[in-house]
């Protein structure tokens, strides 16, 4: 082989300044080129400003739960006290109705007690008027029709009232006035007392009472017409379209025609005797 001469020739390519800096600085990062930069960071500028709006948003949405939530919790306290405040004033109130039934049971039981001692009164003074002679006879005049003479006519009395009973039988019309002439009236009987008194008197007779049906007033009315009577009788609930008067038997208070006729009972009191 013959001796060459070997010839060795260097290339040199021309390179940018930022590959020259990269290459000049082997361990440093490579900078990305600005148009590159730009176009990258506008996307994840976006959605930071979406995520703070939601974040916004949902602060907003938090505050306005945590207001409504102690609002409810406030209202439901209140509701509660309220609630709680109805409860002891009924609690009140149902003490103080039963304190006052107590009381009403207690005064109504005084009463019934106060009643039957009245009564117990009532049974003693009627026998120490008994005792007392108040059980008496008193005596009047009768003028005998067309013979112008006088008949003296006896009267039972207990107590303050004096009865004539007429062994004569007339209407409850003309008993009326046989009971005026005597200046008294057909008899009214006050109450279930003065009944249980004259129901033995009447023996098997049935005598006139004071009591007749008013067609006009479409009622009962006793004789006076003054203070109602305390006597509860069923025939005052009975209404008749025609005259209906009252009469008295040993067991009963009927009624019928006052055109019937039977005995008559005249009342007065005991001292109408010394006006006379």
């Amino acid at each position: 082989m013959s001796d060459q001469e070997v010839t060795y020739s260097t290339l040199r390519f021309l390179q940018s300044p930022s590959e020259s800096q990269n290459r000049l600085r082997p361990g440093g990062p490579q900078r990305p080129d600005k148009t590159e930069e730009k176009e990258s960071s506008v996307p994840w500028h976006g959605i930071v400003v979406t995520l703070g709006i939601l974040c916004l948003l949902l602060l907003m949405t938090i505050t306005v739960l945590g207001i409504k939530i102690f609002q409810y919790i406030q209202e439901k306290h209140q509701q509660e006290e309220i609630l709680r405040n109805l409860s002891q004033k009924y609690d009140v109130i149902q003490s103080d109705n039963y304190l006052k039934k107590q009381l009403l049971t207690k005064k109504t039981s005084e009463c019934d007690r106060l009643n039957e001692t009245l009564q117990q009164i009532k049974r003693s003074d009627l026998l120490l008027t008994e005792k007392k002679g108040c059980n008496q006879e008193k005596k009047s005049s009768e003028s005998l029709p067309n013979t112008g003479k006088l008949k003296e006519v006896s009267w039972w009395c207990w107590g303050v009232n004096c009865y004539y009973f007429t062994a004569e039988t007339k209407t409850w019309m003309g008993c009326n006035q046989t009971c005026q002439s005597h200046d008294s009236s057909l008899l009214k009987i006050d109450d279930a007392e003065e009944l249980n008194l004259l129901q033995p008197q009447a023996c098997q007779n049935s005598y006139w009472i004071g009591l007749s049906f008013s067609q006009m007033e479409n009622r009962w009315k006793w004789i006076d017409n003054g203070i109602p009577s305390r006597l509860n009788l069923t025939i005052m609930n009975y209404h008749f379209w025609k005259s209906e008067c009252a009469f008295l038997t040993s067991t009963r208070i009927e009624t019928i025609n006052c055109s019937k006729t039977y005995n008559c009972i005249c009342k007065k009191r005991i001292d109408c005797f010394n006006k006379r």
